[in-house]
């Protein structure tokens, strides 16, 4: 169990860094569309400050599509943003400037991997302080 908690964050920050590679791909190769905002949730919480994006593809249909919204973007609904989908698979798309979800994947992995790891270095220091303490009396006591 302690080992799947320690390899969590690190797990996260693999599958962020991935998510984000792969929408920095699409953003080089895919298809670009105008779309328009057709839903915002302005929340406090970040990871649930979403939009939500209509969009035509060039197989004639309707696609929709949802993006992070940082705390400092003010998108209205109604207005115009660029979109890129995959030209194979335009339910996989991106809105250019807009947060990937990966990001917030990321950075809750290195969050976690932060408190993790300074926990597990100081269960090692006081338990190895301990052991070496117990030591230290044992020979004292021997030496007597």
């Amino acid at each position: 169990m302690t080992v799947l908690v320690l390899c969590l964050g690190p797990i996260m920050i693999g599958v962020g860094g991935f998510m984000i590679n792969a929408d920095d791909e699409l953003a080089r190769s895919g298809v670009q569309a105008t779309g328009m905002i057709v839903h915002f949730d302005d929340v406090t919480k970040a990871s649930e400050r979403r939009i939500q994006v209509e969009f035509p593809a060039a197989d004639g249909a309707v696609h929709r599509t949802f993006a992070a919204v940082d705390h400092d973007q003010y998108p209205v609904v109604g207005s115009s943003v660029t979109v890129i989908y995959a030209g194979n698979d335009p339910g996989r798309a991106i809105v250019p400037g807009y947060e990937s979800d990966g990001v917030w994947l990321r950075g809750a992995g290195v969050v976690l991997t932060v408190i993790f790891g300074v926990l597990g270095l100081l269960f090692v220091v006081l338990v190895g302080s301990a052991v070496l303490r117990a030591k230290l009396r044992r020979r004292t006591q021997q030496v007597v």
